[in-house]
């Protein structure tokens, strides 16, 4: 005869990990949220991240600063990161310029030229933004291509989604070369300053595609946030269950997984109990 406790012990060992309130199990047996981070790596120009205190602050330019965060997190999401000194090269002085292209008679950065080259961003401007706008705190993400923005004055807060779909704060000053993948889901507000300078590139020939799709509005629909999912969240995307419906807005601890590994846990569960009845 089986005791119960070894039983419930038995149970316990069978089901998913849980990482932060999370299950990080999905349908696709073994599969991990995120991309593989090296170890070692060197995070000392990392800028600061952080939890949020609220998932939606009543004044998104405060900072509302909750626990800190490795920026592994946002490595394992596919957000990538650049330290770039602007100072001493030529950029337009607290002003817009649409689009930009490196003065001929300026001080160039060598750096951001060779960025330029390696990643095919062939368009550049340069965007001024002064005040709070609502549109921009508006949960989003880009389906036209990665979001490529780099601070050359000023600073601003990015809050970022990582693989558990948890908000990562980025407080972003001047020298914050900053890419989020097609697809992933983002806001950004200035700070108390009110002030961010920052120029956007984008790769290819063609003209940049700078419009966005709000969450509420992907329905699964949105070819870039598929493969997203995809790539980094096992092909499970938190804004919809297995059968296509929207959750957008339920909290972080609804993730859904897998029907099949549901099915396997409910079996498992079920013969437990009736052991634990004998």
């Amino acid at each position: 005869m089986y005791h119960s406790s070894t039983c419930l012990l038995a149970l316990f060992a069978l089901l998913p990990a849980v990482d932060g309130g999370i299950l990080r199990f999905t349908a696709e047996k073994g599969c991990v949220k995120g991309i593989k981070v090296e170890e070692g790596g060197d995070y000392t120009n990392w800028p600061e991240l952080f939890r949020l205190t609220s998932p939606n602050p009543d004044d998104p330019t405060l900072p509302n600063r909750g626990d800190t965060v490795d920026p592994k997190v946002l490595l394992a999401a596919g957000v990538e990161f650049h330290f770039l000194d602007p100072s001493g090269f030529t950029y337009p002085n607290r002003t817009k310029e649409i689009p930009w292209s490196p003065p001929a008679n300026g001080t160039n950065d060598p750096t951001l030229a060779q960025l330029r080259n390696e990643s095919d961003y062939q368009y550049a401007d340069i965007v001024v933004v002064n005040a709070y706008v609502e549109k921009f705190y508006t949960e989003h993400l880009h389906a036209g291509g990665d979001e490529v923005r780099y601070v050359i004055d000023g600073s601003g807060f990015f809050d970022i989604r990582d693989v558990n779909d948890e908000w990562v704060r980025m407080h972003a000053p001047v020298g914050t070369l900053i890419v989020f993948p097609s697809g992933i889901e983002h806001r950004f507000a200035v700070d108390e300053n009110m002030y961010i300078q920052a120029m956007r590139l984008f790769p290819g020939s063609a003209a940049p595609d700078w419009s966005s799709v709000p969450r509420n509005e992907t329905n699964g629909n949105v070819t870039a946030r598929n493969e997203y999912a995809e790539k980094y969240l096992c092909g499970v995307d938190p804004d919809l269950d297995d059968h296509g419906h929207d959750h957008t807005g339920t909290s972080p601890a609804t993730t859904i997984i897998g029907s099949t590994t549901t099915i396997i846990l409910s079996s498992i569960i079920g013969t437990l109990l009736a052991i634990t009845a004998l």
